[in-house]
């Protein structure tokens, strides 16, 4: 009886062991599924000819841009290494004023032309680039802003070097936005180096806040447990394989350190980044020199629907700096 009972207890330790070893190996694999999902996102993604097709939805003439303003190419290199390419754009007059462009996740510098046409016809000069994962950019990762923000950092002392800019504005847009927040702050206010403000268009709210609503398929699923598992798995795998954390891509927390002007831009009809959320990115700001704008429109549409309304509450940021 007693032996009968030892072989039972053991076979049951024996048949625990292994499916605690498969389920960690099962979740080892899911984590690493998810976390290549994310960081290679765009593998199959035609970043170029998605900016192209956005743009003829929103109804953009982009042959008529390309016609009026003749854009130069340039290569910086980030402090990793990476290669960021882009493109520069000057205005009629002559003007020390640069504003750097940061898309959003899916495409590449030319979805944000419109943005650019808009500033250049206010005298400022342009730079539009490819983040990371899209267009030419040498590193074919999406971080959140993580690694991106380095590629920021670079263009703009590219832009302050190379170019003699007297007056550096960042501009993002979504997840471009998100860039653009981590690069401000991680940098010092005042290094000759560094941009005089930010824009921060829809800004994406975090990488696992945003991930979360992906997997729960909107906020009611954000906390589910399968939700709650992907990002267990993913997030340890990612931190453990790559040594990039989520948390570092957490745009409410990271803007605590936030150490340039800043303005972000409320989407009110935005369905990927809400109002809700964007408004906390802006109250979670730390420094008092920041401003809120909002657009009557969908996710970083304003521009589009109403370009000299979004224009006037940029100007009147920037005016407010001495940054015009």
């Amino acid at each position: 009886m007693v032996i009968g009972m030892k072989k039972a207890v053991k076979t049951a330790a024996i048949v625990f062991a292994a499916m605690m070893v498969l389920a960690c190996a099962g979740s080892i694999l899911m984590g690493k599924y998810v976390a290549e999902q994310i960081l290679y996102q765009n593998k199959e993604n035609d970043t170029k000819g998605n900016s192209i097709k956005q743009l003829e939805i929103w109804g953009y003439n982009l042959e008529n841009f390309l016609n009026k303003y003749r854009g130069e190419e340039f290569e910086v290199t980030a402090e990793d290494g990476n290669v960021v390419p882009g493109t520069l754009f000057k205005a009629d007059i002559s003007s020390d004023k640069w504003v750097v462009l940061v898309h959003g996740a899916g495409g590449d510098r030319v979805s944000t032309y419109p943005l650019a046409e808009e500033y250049l016809a206010r005298g400022y000069n342009v730079i539009a680039y490819d983040q990371r994962g899209s267009g030419d950019n040498g590193d074919d990762r999406v971080t959140f802003g993580i690694l991106e923000s380095m590629d920021v950092e670079a263009v703009v002392r590219y832009a302050r070097k190379e170019l003699a800019a007297g007056i550096v504005i960042v501009h993002g847009q979504s997840m471009g936005a998100q860039t653009a927040a981590l690069y401000a702050s991680g940098v010092n206010a005042g290094d000759e180096n560094v941009a005089d403000a930010v824009i921060l268009d829809s800004p994406v709210p975090g990488m696992e806040r945003f991930l979360r609503l992906m997997f729960g398929d909107g906020p009611e699923g954000a906390y589910s447990m399968t939700s709650n598992y992907l990002i267990f798995t993913g997030k340890l795998y990612m931190k453990a394989i790559y040594h990039i954390d989520f948390d570092d891509g957490d745009t409410i927390a990271r803007v605590a350190g936030d150490n340039l002007p800043t303005l972000v831009i409320v989407s009110d009809r935005d369905e990927v980044c809400q109002p809700e959320m964007v408004m906390e990115v802006y109250h979670h700001i730390a420094m008092d020199n920041k401003a809120v704008a909002h657009a009557d429109s969908a996710h970083i549409e304003g521009v589009i629907d109403n370009p000299a309304g979004y224009m006037e509450s940029v100007t009147d940021f920037l005016v407010q700096n001495g940054l015009r």
